[in-house]
């Protein structure tokens, strides 16, 4: 008997696939599809404590629970290959990454430096109004607004700011954007007064680590004549990106073009960036 024996320890006994061991439960024995079904009703944290009762809990929550219960949050089912771990599917449970917007304080509800970084204030500064001043109301069917009326608003002179998104923060982790690179939405909708033409330009950004720039949509419109007093939406999609993408970095800006003291320039609201469900049919890069 060693030193280190302790009568009282269970004996440890090896995994047996084809056991009933964690299968039995108050003394009933449940399927391993009906227990299976039974976690998928359990709240994420809660499941990553189930995976240590035993090694088949371990096992049917890693390879089925997870990706069943991201599928269910979003209603459609995900990609699956086995090459995928666990823990990207336990993100998507937890920080819901796909189709949501991850531009915080999109319309400016929060002020005008809230989560964005002022990089000019020409004239007479950014400002915010709600509801917008001298065009229509911001489309009411549109759910990034969330039927609130906020705006920002340039002045003469040019105004810009930016504001970059960590996607891995978000829950979009390196090995979904290298292997699956899930499709990139952005879009912006922006108007000028009906009495006073401006500028409106944006850029969008996808970038490494480092900051380098792995692709780019720059957009630039001389609101004028027929194109004032109404809102547009500009929008892209960024397919195919390659593996490194890391961050996104989204600026607006404007100003007006009759140089008119107060805040007669272009205005903005509703920007958003978001990435797509990948689907069964992603490809896994080998």
């Amino acid at each position: 008997m060693g030193p280190f024996h302790d009568s009282n320890m269970t004996t440890r006994v090896r995994y047996d696939e084809k056991s009933d061991n964690g299968l039995v439960i108050n003394g009933k024995y449940l399927p391993e599809e009906l227990l299976a079904e039974i976690f998928c009703y359990i709240d994420y944290k809660s499941l990553l404590n189930c995976q240590l009762v035993c090694k088949r809990w371990k096992i049917l929550i890693q390879t089925y629970v997870w990706r069943k219960k991201a599928g269910v949050s979003f209603n459609r089912l995900l990609f699956f290959n086995k090459k995928v771990p666990w823990h990207v599917y336990y993100l998507i449970c937890k920080k819901k990454p796909f189709e949501r917007n991850l531009i915080k304080n999109h319309s400016g509800e929060y002020g005008t430096q809230k989560y964005w970084k002022i990089l000019s204030q020409g004239g007479d500064r950014w400002k915010v109004e709600n509801p917008p001043i001298g065009v229509p109301p911001l489309p009411n069917n549109e759910l990034v607004f969330e039927g609130k009326q906020f705006c920002f608003v340039t002045s003469y002179c040019s105004c810009s700011k930016t504001q970059i998104i960590d996607l891995n923060v978000e829950g979009l982790t390196s090995y979904v954007l290298d292997n699956l690179q899930p499709v990139i939405v952005v879009s912006e909708w922006y108007s000028c007064r009906w009495d006073c033409p401006a500028i409106y330009e944006c850029i969008i950004e996808l970038l490494r680590e480092d900051n380098t720039v792995i692709d780019s949509f720059n957009f630039r419109d001389n609101i004028e004549e027929e194109k004032q007093n109404q809102w547009h939406q500009v929008s892209h999609e960024f397919k195919n990106y390659g593996p490194g993408l890391r961050k996104i970095c989204f600026y607006h800006g404007g100003n007006d073009q009759l140089f008119w003291a107060g805040h007669y320039g272009s205005k903005m609201a509703g920007a958003c960036v978001y990435a797509k469900i990948p689907t069964c049919n992603n490809k896994i890069s080998q």
